[in-house]
């Protein structure tokens, strides 16, 4: 690939500026464009290599005010008409997305599969950009038959963007999980597990709705996956479950109550560590059933495991040759590990950046 430049859109967020960093510390030369919607605005890091630029995802087109097409494109928030999605395939750009819950996700890849694509997109919408996909698939090798449960435990006191929360207005939506039995129809915030984290918290997490139910089972070794989510607040998760199952949280739907939905866990603090517990339980090459355990653990919380996950991907479409370029189409995070960049490598990258990683 042409290193030239990166945009990073959102690159004044939380995620997005996190983002920006990591590619500037690892490739020194690049030039990273930080873009977001209010003209004339500062970089938040200092550097000669760092630019922004006005790029607004509420616009016909998004990128019209960038002058030099950059070699890639990192989206770090929401996207919800799919026009920078759009405006980026028909300018041939790769782009990486992790910004879309999965409904949106689904609307986005039924768009994508009706045009023709010229360059890479990956759809990195699962939970922390797919860190938590790409490790259930590294791990469940050569396993078969997989059935992988995902498990996260959320701080409420970590740093969080404005949209880290849009998953709080699909509370009572119920979504397709695929089991062993079959596809079945389940609802955010039941179906209760008891899971212990690498920080030694032991809570009950219910299920969410993520990406990572789809794209996990499109691969060879998983057939089926679940996620599920505890708060580091007992209170705070029995009050969420008692909300919904009680019915208020429905009669507060709707766009009027919006702040009031989203403001009851969106109360960003200072930071806090965030721990990711991945079970994967399969059949072994004789046949036997077989298990493995993963734990996930980044200090500097949920913002900067999420601008990882995004700098993952981005970190393999910088490492191709230009005259070897990642063929057009639509990949998933967890399509990352390939020659360039195998379990060893992905595992390495993050634990460079301060991320734990054990399993058993």
């Amino acid at each position: 690939m042409d290193k030239q430049s990166v945009l990073i859109v959102g690159g004044h967020g939380v995620v997005g500026r996190q983002i920006g960093e990591i590619l500037h510390a690892r490739y020194p030369d690049l030039t990273i464009v930080l873009g977001g919607r209010t003209p004339g605005k500062a970089a938040p890091f200092g550097s000669g290599k760092v630019h922004t630029s006005v790029v607004d995802n509420n616009a016909e087109d998004p990128l019209m005010f960038i002058d030099n097409e950059p070699a890639l494109i990192v989206n770090a928030v929401n996207d919800l008409q799919d026009r920078l999605l759009l405006s980026a395939v028909r300018r041939s750009i790769p782009l990486i997305d992790i910004t879309r819950w999965t409904s949106l996700f689904r609307q986005s890849v039924d768009k994508l599969n009706s045009v023709e694509l010229r360059a890479p997109v990956v759809m990195a919408s699962g939970w922390m950009a797919g860190t938590a996909a790409l490790f259930a698939k590294l791990h469940a090798q050569p396993l078969h038959q997989v059935e992988a449960d995902l498990y996260a435990l959320y701080s409420l006191k970590d740093k969080a963007g404005p949209d880290s929360t849009a998953y709080m207005d699909r509370m009572t939506i119920p979504f397709p999980v695929m089991e062993p039995a079959g596809k079945r129809l389940v609802y955010p915030m039941s179906d209760p597990v008891r899971v212990q984290f690498p920080n030694g918290y032991a809570t009950r997490c219910y299920r969410l709705d993520t990406p990572d139910h789809e794209t996990l089972i499109r691969t060879e070794t998983i057939a089926s996956a679940s996620f599920r989510i505890a708060f580091d607040s007992k209170a705070a998760t029995q009050s969420i479950v008692m909300l919904i199952r009680s019915g208020i949280w429905k009669m507060i739907s709707g766009e009027r109550f919006r702040g009031l939905r989203r403001g009851i866990l969106y109360n960003p603090g200072t930071g806090s560590a965030h721990h990711i517990r991945i079970v994967l339980k399969g059949l072994d090459a004789e046949g036997n059933r077989a298990e493995r355990k993963v734990s996930i653990t980044d200090p500097l919380g949920q913002t900067h495991l999420t601008a990882l996950g995004a700098a993952v991907q981005a970190e393999k479409l910088l490492r191709l040759p230009k005259e070897r370029p990642l063929a057009p189409g639509i990949y998933y995070p967890e399509d990352l590990p390939d020659e360039r960049m195998d379990h060893a490598a992905i595992t390495d990258f993050y634990e460079v950046h301060g991320v734990k990683i054990s399993w058993e």
